[in-house]
């Protein structure tokens, strides 16, 4: 799955729990079905410190994207 993270995002995500990655996957706003989703990750990367997964709502394909914030 990781394949399409830039290297940063890669580290970053794999020192996020695996309970904690299925929950945030599962947590996403999807404007076209106007409700929480689950995400199918395609893609990630680091924006001024914040990690950045982009893919397709799980519902309706439409693209959404989930925000985690920086660590401290």
């Amino acid at each position: 799955m990781t394949d399409q993270f830039t290297s940063a995002a890669a580290r970053r995500w794999k020192r996020i729990p695996l309970e904690a990655q299925g929950n945030i996957l599962a947590n996403v706003w999807c404007g076209n079905c106007r409700a929480s989703v689950q995400i199918v990750l395609e893609t990630a990367e680091i924006k001024s410190k914040v990690l950045i997964l982009k893919g397709k709502c799980k519902t309706c394909g439409e693209d959404v994207c989930r925000v985690v914030e920086p660590e401290n």
